[in-house]
């Protein structure tokens, strides 16, 4: 998979920007603030047809527009999103594409960035997203699954609220969950067993250091045991006036050496299993799909010394596409042939 160029019109702070890539190694400088980020944000925005920045799309308009345009060369294909203020539109080869469903993970992408520490310390519902992200991206069967039974638990818990339950409606809502709980729990512990073939090692090729790293599922009920399990909860669900159980309250978490990553890792390590854990995600992906994603490289590398920046590098293979923002190029140590972009004042207007 490789993106070959970028056009933004009216994009955070671009009004009209071209960028071209190489297939290999591309590096954007520029000084903070001058839309290094946005780069890889209109990249996201793509794969995922959502940004990781804001949950408004609106955000992403710049100030003074009306609407933000997205235009990404990748695999000879064009793709698409106008976002304006109430909503956003998805093409691929200026086709209408009606179901994000069709278009997210077309354009597949993993994205490093800083501020992805905060996953080991955000709620279960912010972790669950990612999860849902990532799986969607490679599996139709999932995210299928996952709008069905999201709209089923709106439904369910409208009912719950009522002073009188419907119990007939109750049950056939629970037997219509039931298939979907199976699916969304089958395609998680698929995932999760993918990052835990690959995740000790890579952890050890870009750290130096031999440690067990593992995630934990903690899922709501063992697959043969998902029918029961509804019926259990019912009871407990009318008194609540809520849905107690299902996939909405899955969690995962990161253990080191079999304790909580959290209580026995130094900042540095929790760094470190991060980016093992995007690289075993993107041996997942490619396993799935047969296609390597995108690395994007969002200021990750100022945050290692010399020598992790060097083992980070050499273990992404030389033909996967990356791109690397920084605000120098001097202080970064590359070996292999590079493409740079330098940003500069004017550059964005």
């Amino acid at each position: 998979m490789l993106v070959t160029a970028l056009r933004l019109n009216d994009y955070r702070n671009y009004s009209k920007a071209f960028f071209e890539f190489n297939p290999h190694l591309n590096i954007i400088v520029g000084k903070n603030g001058s839309g290094k980020t946005n780069i890889l944000e209109s990249i996201i925005v793509v794969s995922n047809t959502k940004s990781y920045r804001t949950r408004e799309d609106a955000d992403l308009i710049k100030k003074g527009c009306e609407f933000a345009r997205i235009d990404l060369v990748c695999d000879s294909k064009i793709y698409k999103v106008v976002i304006n203020k109430k909503n956003k539109s998805l093409f691929i080869d200026n086709n209408l594409v009606k179901r994000t469903s069709e278009f997210i993970g077309k354009v597949n992408a993993v994205l490093f960035k800083p501020s992805d520490l905060e996953l080991f310390t955000q709620s279960p519902g912010e972790r669950r997203n990612l999860l849902d992200i990532e799986i969607s991206k490679v599996s139709n069967k999932y995210i299928n699954s996952l709008l069905k039974y999201n709209s089923l638990l709106k439904d369910k818990n409208k009912l719950l609220k009522e002073l009188e339950v419907d119990e007939l409606l109750l049950n056939v809502i629970n037997e219509s969950m039931a298939p979907l709980i199976k699916i969304i729990i089958e395609e998680r512990e698929k995932f999760f067993d993918t990052i835990n073939n690959y995740i000790s090692a890579i952890y050890e090729q870009i750290s130096g250091k031999k440690f067990d790293i593992n995630i934990t599922y903690k899922k709501c009920s063992e697959i043969y045991d998902v029918i029961d399990e509804l019926e259990f909860a019912k009871e407990k669900d009318k008194y609540y006036h809520y849905s107690t159980f299902g996939p909405h309250h899955d969690d995962y978490r990161f253990t080191m050496n079999g304790y909580d990553l959290n209580s026995v890792a130094s900042q540095g390590q929790r760094r470190m299993v991060l980016i093992a854990f995007k690289f075993a995600l993107i041996k997942y992906i490619e396993n799935n799909t047969g296609e390597t994603p995108i690395v994007l490289l969002d200021d990750i590398l100022s945050e290692l010394d010399k020598d992790n920046q060097e083992r980070l590098l050499n273990i992404i293979p030389s033909d996967m596409q990356v791109i690397i923002t920084n605000t120098d190029i001097n202080n970064l140590r590359i070996n292999n042939n590079y493409k740079l972009i330098e940003l500069k004042e004017g550059d964005n207007v």
